[in-house]
């Protein structure tokens, strides 16, 4: 491009005298944030692409009838180099993580966070030497970083929603594209920092003081001092001592942060490059009202008076510690095994617009039972029947809004009194546990909400299995740690109509492990004393192993590797510290026992926290 003829002018450009680095300067900061968003959009077709990809080899594997043996370890074997590269590429870019502190990333995030603030810093500061020589001219760096912070805001703020495309288009939910929302918000905040320190240090060299006076630059000087802030207090410790005060602060802080950038943008001839952030904002609002509205008794029951009512959610007291929450289901609501719902609760709830997020423990519709299974007893086939009629939801109960449910619910005039319930969902991305020849579902903590990930999976294998749909899938290990027996309670029914229509074709080994002391007497007599008869059952059924303490990690993924060969989904729910066991166990596979015929293993996480 012919620079020399080019003849762009900022607002706040002195006009007494010709810069000659006016032009090239001008033109780098229009062109250099194109390429920034070209790279980008390369990346995530890439993304896009793979996960297109996976997505079909999956449904062609899940939906496979043909039978798959499982065969026996044997010589290497040349046709599975791909596999074990496959895995070697997992144990790095996936398995491998990096501890700061509270925070733990894997390889991939880290290394996404780190290419990301790389792609924006050379593009910043690259050719930013003047027609006389200075290098890293501020002249042609401060307009630069401005503009391209500017163009990255739709970005941020659309890895921060719960509806936006790029889940769509890579498969990622929301929950971890949150974790890049966080990274991408700090990297604009030293953008913007770079930003303004080079206008104050341009400005300064032309004799332009008065421009720090004028409000288009005091507004953005709060827009990056409310960003810095918002940065900070999204650090974790302060957001997970008190998240309902950081979800107020961060509405709060982002609106400055807009309103702000946008207000100095426009006085400079650029508050385009702030309303597509403004947009994707919007209809992610629009598209939770529109949902919130249909599931809770909207526009699609306005002819229908049966179903008009609002959403009547019964609690249950498991334990001091758990909760059981049923709710009838929406007419049209639908979800997927291992997804999540927020949850209101207005007579509970602090604030109107308080919501938490919570996993539904039941899968959407009923479980088809198998042709060489027993008929169930009237009493659970009337259970049956209504099982795919209601959202089960598994709460612990901490400090807050779990906390003041299990007050309500303890305090309540009528034992079975119901609360309206508002319903917002469902979210996120998880995992397809089809298509597997084992299957293994691990929940290790001391108290066990997190079963709400790993029984919806359990139950759709065995749906699948009865169905027929599913043939490849052979064995389904689950593993459960809790601290109180009272908590099989919250799954007993749903767990012995699974259990008891199963296919043959499909071996089933539950193992419960009890982490609190128990008496003398061995785990299951002392089960069956608080019991009820679906509870008792359960324990005996022969699927079905209780144990005492804590089981290990590391002896429960090499055993069930050293059984199984083809293919493997192992699922974790848990804490961040039981995540890191698993993927330090899945790390420890050798290559030569792939090679050999050992499995090839897909591991997905559901950490606690956001």
């Amino acid at each position: 491009m012919d620079f020399d003829r080019v003849n762009f002018t900022f607002p706040h450009d002195s006009v007494d005298a010709v810069n000659p680095d006016r032009a090239p300067s001008h033109v780098r900061a229009f062109a250099y944030p194109q390429f920034v968003w070209y790279f980008l959009g390369s990346f995530i077709a890439i993304v896009s692409l793979f996960h297109f990809v996976t997505t079909v080899v999956s449904w062609s594997r899940s939906n496979s009838r043909v039978v798959q043996i499982s065969s026996p370890r044997g010589p290497w074997s040349f046709r599975r180099i791909p596999l074990a590269i496959l895995n070697i590429f997992r144990n790095v870019i996936f398995r491998t993580t990096i501890s700061c502190g509270s925070y733990t990333l894997n390889l991939t995030e880290l290394l996404l966070g780190c290419g990301y603030m790389a792609a924006l810093l050379t593009w910043a500061l690259i050719n930013t030497t003047n027609l006389e020589g200075l290098r890293l001219s501020p002249q042609y760096y401060a307009n630069r970083t401005g503009i391209i912070a500017a163009t990255q805001f739709p970005l941020m703020i659309a890895l921060g929603m719960k509806n936006n495309i790029l889940t769509f288009l890579t498969g990622i939910s929301f929950d971890k594209l949150n974790i890049l929302h966080r990274i991408a918000a700090r990297a604009l905040c030293v953008m913007l920092w770079i930003h303004g320190v080079g206008h104050i240090i341009e400005s300064g060299r032309a004799g332009n003081l008065e421009d720090l006076q004028q409000p288009w630059f005091l507004c953005g000087i709060t827009a990056i001092s409310s960003l810095t802030l918002l940065c900070l207090f999204s650090i974790r410790p302060l957001r997970s001592r008190s998240y309902e005060l950081f979800l107020v602060a961060h509405l709060f802080l982002a609106l400055i942060v807009l309103c702000g950038a946008y207000y100095h943008a426009n006085n400079n001839g650029f508050g385009y490059f702030l309303w597509p952030s403004l947009m994707v904002w919007g209809v992610d609002r629009f598209l939770r009202f529109i949902r919130i509205f249909c599931v809770n008794g909207g526009l699609f029951t306005l002819f229908n008076t049966k179903t008009s009512h609002p959403l009547r959610a019964k609690v249950e007291i498991i334990s001091p510690q758990f909760l059981r929450v049923t709710v009838r289901r929406p007419m049209h609501f639908r979800w997927s095994p291992g997804q999540l719902a927020y949850l209101s609760i207005p007579s509970v709830s602090a604030t109107p617009w308080e919501a938490h997020p919570f996993t539904i423990a039941s899968i959407d519709g009923d479980i088809p039972r198998a042709a060489e299974s027993p008929r169930l007893s009237q009493d659970f086939s009337d259970k049956a029947n209504s099982v795919d009629k209601k959202l089960v939801f598994l709460l612990r109960v901490h400090d807050g809004f779990t906390k003041r449910l299990l007050n309500a619910a303890d305090s309540a005039s009528l034992p079975n009194q119901m609360f309206n319930m508002y319903i917002d969902g469902p979210y996120c991305v998880p995992p397809s546990v089809r298509g597997f020849t084992t299957v293994l579902l691990l929940y290790f903590v001391v108290c066990g909400s997190g079963i709400s990930f790993t029984l919806p999976l359990l139950l759709d294998v065995i749906r699948a299995a009865n169905m027929g749909t599913n043939s490849t899938c052979r064995r389904v290990v689950m593993v459960w740690a809790i601290r109180d027996a009272d908590q099989i309670k919250a799954i007993s029914d749903d767990l012995l109509l699974a259990l008891d229509g199963v296919s043959n074709s499909i071996a089933i080994d539950i193992r419960i492990h009890i982490t609190a002391s128990l008496p003398d007497e061995s785990d299951t007599e002392k089960c069956e004393h608080s019991f009820s008869t679906s509870d008792t059952k359960l324990l005996q059924a022969p699927a079905v192993g209780i144990f005492s303490g804590r089981p290990n990690v590391k002896e429960v993924i090499n055993s069930e590797v050293g059984e199984a060969s083809r293919t493997m989904s192992v699922n974790v729910c848990g804490t961040a510290g039981m995540a890191e066991s698993v993927r330090s166990a899945l790390r420890a596979i050798s290559v030569a026992d792939i090679l050999n015929g050992g499995p090839s293993v897909t591991l997905h996480v559901k950490a606690f926290g956001m």
